[in-house]
């Protein structure tokens, strides 16, 4: 290893010597300058999968479907039987999930397929309706 050069050196900046006196200016050693690391290889053009695309088949109707199970299972539905409530509500979280799809709605107004109306609007129509019907 006595061949190669260093990869860095070390400085003591400490203001005081091992012995308590107060270290002068002319004390300090030299700093070396310090070669320049090797320039990283510039990227490849061709663009990172999106996440859609490393999972399978995640989209908006998904995300939508994904939502709409969170706020469903907040209003305590889907039960054992799939009939009646499976619990106790969380009529907050559940509004909070239904906003946060009303949002959705609007932001996506005019970019969504005909597919995606559908089912966004349906959900919509579903989950004010089981919220309502809890809410009472």
């Amino acid at each position: 290893m006595s061949d190669e050069k260093k990869p860095f050196t070390v400085n003591d900046r400490r203001h005081f010597t091992p012995e308590g006196e107060a270290r002068s200016e002319a004390d300090e050693p030299v700093a070396e300058p310090r070669p320049e690391p090797p320039k990283a290889a510039p990227a490849a053009s061709e663009p990172l999968p999106s996440v859609g695309e490393a999972e399978g088949s995640l989209d908006f109707i998904g995300l939508l479907i994904s939502l709409g199970a969170q706020a469903s299972a907040l209003l305590g539905l889907g039960g054992p039987d799939e009939k009646g409530p499976a619990g106790p509500a969380d009529l907050a979280g559940a509004r909070g999930i239904i906003g946060l799809i009303e949002i959705l709605e609007r932001k996506t107004e005019g970019r969504r397929t005909p597919e995606e109306d559908q089912v966004l609007a349906g959900l919509l129509y579903e989950l004010r309706m089981a919220y309502l019907a809890r809410a009472r």
